[in-house]
């Protein structure tokens, strides 16, 4: 058995892909296999794999398309190892030691089973790039409360992340736009510790044309469906509270919902969530100036860079 198997869902862009192979080709770590499930529209990614002719490669190509999030799932399911290391398609390591050091984080600490680290952003449009990173305060509140992931998504993307081999823990095909989320919460409910490595282990390309999450923002039934629903399901006391009815309040503006009349013509809410939602309308009137300027100052560099306070 190998120890990590190098999971990459791909989908057209076949130059991405070759950037991505290619990086998992010059790692320094070598116990692996790269499973690539691809759906395709064309046999781009398909040529590629058959000119590299890599033996520990294995190719399946959909037909019909799985779509996200099934073909990441299916890309799993063909793992045979202790470690399942995801690598979007468009996604790549940042240099030759990234995988070596995905794997010492979990062999260094063989109480957890999970582990993310920083990633390296590259936006194509704008020609800049940006590293996303966890500050202390969000360990340690992620090590407090797993939950908090709702609010805000401080791991990344799955191309960040690491974990082991757990047959019984899958994406959920229900969700798209916080598919991410959803299972980390699961994944770390029922595994408890993790390891966060403070590199960008992965570069993540932001802005290419094709990608799922380009069409996804725009969507707004989805996103806030999304969010209702996997809020119902984490829902409880320590949930409800003040910092909630911001995060919806602002999702809702966003969105350009602005009372509960709109919601209720377009939105099925979930039972549990119809007191917290009718209270989300309530409040949302008081302090609208004090709430723009938190905000303003919660979102500014100067509280990302110096105080580091969290808006949720």
């Amino acid at each position: 058995m190998v120890k990590v198997s190098v999971c990459i869902p791909a989908y057209n862009n076949p130059e991405l892909f070759k950037k991505c192979l290619d990086s998992v080709l010059i790692q320094e770590f070598k116990d692996y296999e790269i499973i690539v499930s691809d759906d395709s529209t064309n046999n781009g990614v398909k040529k590629i794999v058959d000119s590299q002719k890599i033996p520990h490669l294995k190719y399946y190509y959909n037909s019909p398309a799985l779509g996200s999030p099934q073909n990441w799932n299916h890309a799993i399911s063909k793992a045979s190892s202790k470690y399942i290391k995801i690598l979007h398609h468009d996604d790549y390591f940042t240099d030759a030691g990234s995988l070596g050091k995905f794997v010492a984080a979990l062999d260094n600490n063989p109480s957890a089973d999970f582990a993310f680290c920083y990633s390296l952003i590259n936006f194509k449009l704008k020609k800049s790039t940006y590293i996303h990173k966890q500050t202390k305060l969000q360990i340690k509140r992620l090590k407090i409360d797993i939950n908090f992931l709702f609010f805000r998504n401080v791991i990344g993307n799955p191309s960040a992340v690491i974990f082991k081999n757990d047959k019984k823990m899958d994406f959920n095909k229900d969700y798209k736009w916080l598919v991410d989320v959803e299972f980390y919460i699961k994944y770390l409910n029922a595994h408890k510790q993790f390891v966060s490595v403070p590199e960008p282990l992965v570069t993540v390309v932001d802005g290419e044309a094709g990608q799922i999450t380009q069409d996804i923002t725009k969507n707004k039934k989805l996103v806030i469906s999304e969010n209702l629903n996997l809020f119902s399901k984490l829902y409880s006391k320590e949930l409800h509270h003040k910092k909630s009815f911001l995060f919806f309040q602002e999702l809702f503006e966003r969105n350009q919902i602005k009372s509960l009349k709109d919601m209720q013509k377009e939105f099925d809410v979930p039972k549990i969530l119809s007191k917290f939602i009718t209270d989300v309308f309530i409040d949302w009137p008081k302090s609208t100036l004090y709430k723009k300027a938190k905000k303003r100052i919660l979102t500014s560099r100067y509280n990302k860079k110096i105080f580091k306070r969290e808006r949720f």
